[in-house]
């Protein structure tokens, strides 16, 4: 091999080097801060009669330590925020990436929409089995009486059991969630959360 051909083992020996002299300076600058801070609260007026140019260095990085201290941390609980409130946003701004295509209002209506009741002879009447009551779509249209078991009876979008009363809507493909869950779901994605059935394709999946 040629002189200047470095080998792995001399990588390794630089990278360990940079290493150890990003920790010394890490370690050296921590340090001054601490000292010069005490340097300049405890001996300020000593040091600004003595060698002003000194004293007025040694706040200027005091100051922007202390600055950039700030700033990353006002940073951080931005981008923390940001991502809290604008988490609907960035999911439907990947969806649309992505290349999916939610559903329409109209799409939305015709679903079957169901009123989850628990007879009222069951020992917890909160969950539990119960009967999908057909209620009546905007287009007139009236589904099929359903009876679901006690392990069937739960959303599979927020992992909530169906409560006495509320509102299910079902989909072509026979599966079943809280309106709510289901239609937030359907406009970002008109497929089937459980088998990517597309309600506006039909058995064409994507």
């Amino acid at each position: 091999m040629g002189g200047g051909w470095i080998g792995d083992s001399d990588f390794t020996d630089w990278a360990s080097m940079a290493k150890r002299c990003e920790s010394i300076n890490t370690m050296i600058s921590f340090i001054w801060w601490i000292v010069g801070f005490y340097w300049v609260i405890a001996g300020g007026e000593i040091l600004f009669q003595s060698a002003p140019r000194l004293y007025w260095l040694a706040v200027v990085f005091l100051a922007f330590d202390v600055f950039f201290a700030i700033f990353c941390v006002v940073l951080a609980c931005l981008i923390g925020i940001a991502l809290c409130c604008c988490l609907p946003c960035i999911i439907a701004i990947l969806y649309a990436v992505a290349g999916q295509v939610g559903a329409s209002e109209a799409d939305l209506s015709v679903l079957a929409r169901y009123r989850f009741e628990i007879p009222k002879d069951e020992e917890t009447p909160c969950v539990g089995a119960g009967r999908m009551v057909p209620l009546e779509t905007k287009n007139g249209y009236s589904a099929t009486e359903r009876v679901l078991l006690p392990e069937d009876a739960e959303c599979c979008i927020c992992l909530g059991a169906y409560e006495n009363g509320i509102e299910i809507h079902a989909l072509p493909c026979s599966h079943h969630f809280h309106s709510t869950c289901i239609v937030k779901w359907l406009k970002m994605n008109a497929t089937c959360p459980l088998c990517k059935y597309n309600i506006l394709k039909g058995n064409e999946q994507v």
